[in-house]
């Protein structure tokens, strides 16, 4: 089973990178929507503690330790230097009409922060406008690169370095002496790597590192016996790409029936805290519109992205890339783009509300067999699987997330320590 989970998160990788789109628009986001839910499964089926893995010989004990962190150097100096190459490459990512308007709008959002504006307003690029659509924990961070006059996407790339650091950290010595106890801890900057490769513009032009980040702690912090850290990430991730939202009552509903109230109450006290002084005290109490006239952005940016693809471009980039399920929708829903647009953002909306609502089913029916943090981790897996194969526009770079998270269940699941957690471990 242990094996099984390590395939699929290596397919996962490759059909999000180098085999993308092999088996065509129609089949391709099939075979990833099953291959990211096949690691949720075996990851579950592990937790059980049901499974075993041969561990063979041991390495030496000087010697291994010295190979583990020889991997993390290396793997941190090929990110680094790579990273540098792209960003010397290509210097157009400022331009809003070249290839991006992501750090743009960043820069526009920061700047009329700094200068006492109203960030959320407005933003005109010449031959287009757009109403801000990023919140908060998704431009703030970058204040700190424009005191400093430095590269905006610095930023992102210390975010995944410094959560790629606390991976290898904590996950080190939970392998024993193998070889795979040098690949396993290192797995976020692998997966970044190839991603790397396999793109670099995605790394020219967006910022999406910030966010996996963000993603790959609230996914760290379900299995910490403490739930301060998944209570503040998830505020994070709200604050941020709020891809979340519809897991987070999930996973209060889960504490609620595994019998910690006081856990399910700092679950939503803390994020809500967390909204209010950093989204609702500065910005929303001005203008409570500005979070719709956000999402209705998102509605019309489908809407044009969804039309390049009649235009005859596009479609490679947005809709049948074979990462999401937006070509069913464009060849099978009747309509016009914008009627197509429309129903499919009502597809996606219930099927994010039928997954939470069966995974909390699940979980209420079988909480006697499967431990709580193990099964919060693979909610969130799931659901941000359904999340993201739905979403209306499946840019290729919105899939590093997902494999972030993927990390986390690789991690717990081939630690040759015994996998099932004991009750008097799991959050209070």
């Amino acid at each position: 089973m242990r094996k099984l989970l390590a395939l699929f998160c290596c397919l996962e990788i490759l059909y999000i990178t180098f085999l993308v789109n092999t088996a065509g628009p129609f089949l391709s986001p099939v075979i990833l929507f099953g291959v990211s839910i096949g690691i949720a499964w075996s990851y579950l089926k592990l937790s059980t503690g049901a499974y075993s893995l041969s561990a063979g010989k041991e390495m030496n004990k000087t010697l291994f330790p010295v190979l583990q962190w020889a991997a993390f150097a290396a793997l941190f100096y090929f990110t680094f230097s790579w990273l540098k190459h792209f960003w010397w490459y290509d210097k157009t990512y400022g331009d809003p009409n070249s290839k991006s308007d992501i750090i743009p709008q960043i820069n526009v959002l920061v700047t009329r922060f700094m200068s006492g504006e109203q960030p959320y307003q407005l933003i005109s690029f010449g031959d287009y406008s757009l109403f801000p659509t990023y919140m908060p924990f998704q431009w703030m961070p970058y204040i700190l690169t424009e005191l400093v006059k430095k590269d905006y996407r610095w930023i992102p790339a210390f975010a995944m370095w410094a959560m790629s650091l606390y991976y290898f950290l904590r996950h080190r010595n939970d392998f024993g002496r193998h070889w795979w106890a040098v690949i396993i801890p290192v797995w976020p900057l692998i997966l970044w790597g190839e991603f790397m490769m396999h793109d670099r513009k995605i790394f020219v032009f967006t910022v999406e590192g910030l966010i996996a980040a963000y993603y790959l702690f609230v996914a760290e912090s379900t299995r910490l016996r403490s739930i301060v850290p998944l209570a503040i990430g998830i505020g994070i991730c709200l604050l941020s790409r709020y891809s979340v939202v519809f897991w987070v009552p999930l996973c209060a509903f889960l504490f609620f029936i595994a019998g910690k109230k006081k856990g399910a109450l700092i679950l939503c006290a803390i994020p809500l805290v967390m909204i209010v002084l950093f989204y609702w005290f500065p910005f929303l109490r001005r203008d409570p519109s500005i979070f719709l006239q956000g999402y209705n952005y998102h509605t019309n940016a489908a809407y044009y992205e969804w039309i390049h693809d009649l235009q005859g471009f596009g479609g490679e980039v947005y809709v049948y890339n074979g990462l999401g399920f937006s070509s069913y929708a464009m060849k099978f829903f009747s309509g016009d783009i914008a009627a197509k647009v429309l129903a499919y953002k009502k597809v996606h909306f219930l099927a994010c509300i039928l997954c939470v609502t069966l995974l909390g089913w699940f979980y209420y029916r079988n909480q006697a067999k499967y431990d709580l943090r193990a099964f919060l981790l693979f909610s969130l897996k799931v659901y941000i699987t359904v999340f993201y194969a739905f979403i209306q526009i499946p840019y290729k770079y919105l899939f590093f997330v997902p494999m972030a998270i993927s990390a986390s269940l690789l991690a717990a699941g081939l630690s040759v320590k015994n996998n099932r957690i004991l009750k008097s471990e799991e959050p209070a």
